[in-house]
């Protein structure tokens, strides 16, 4: 019982420590951009494996159809909720920007469906979960730290 009250008052004592956390903006930044761009990401892998299955389209131009789909939807939810910019800058740099970015985006996904799909020769499906996993973290840094530039 003593061990379990200990870990309990554990517990409470390390709310202030994720209040700390949460008080910085990087990790607001962050959580409001895990959130949208799972959404988002799950957009593009939702029309790749959309155009792959049911128009029977090569796994690149899957990837380049999905890409645009995200791009449109990355935008808008990014410049306005995840990164939430005062537009000082101007719009068009960071359009052009997040355009650059959403290109090294695509280029990491082309990457993987080449290696997995076209060298590996595994299913077309495959490339998804890096494509959900990993290109993302690139794509944060990218937008934190250049696109929307850090507060």
């Amino acid at each position: 019982m003593g061990s379990l009250i200990a870990r309990g008052s554990a517990t409470l004592h390390s709310i202030p420590f994720i209040a700390d956390i949460l008080a910085r903006p990087a990790a607001r930044q962050l959580l409001r951009y895990a959130f949208a761009g799972l959404c988002v990401t799950q957009l593009a892998a939702l029309v790749y494996s959309a155009v792959v299955l049911l128009l029977s389209a090569h796994p690149l131009f899957a990837n380049a159809v999905s890409t645009a789909f995200g791009l449109c939807a990355g935008y808008l939810v990014h410049s306005r909720w995840s990164f939430a910019v005062d537009g000082a800058g101007g719009e068009g740099l960071q359009v052009a920007r997040f355009l650059t970015a959403s290109f090294v985006a695509f280029l990491i996904n082309s990457f993987w469906v080449w290696l997995l799909v076209m060298i590996l020769h595994l299913p077309a499906l495959a490339p998804v979960p890096m494509m959900m996993l990993v290109t993302p973290w690139i794509s944060f840094l990218l937008n934190r730290y250049w696109v929307f530039k850090a507060a």
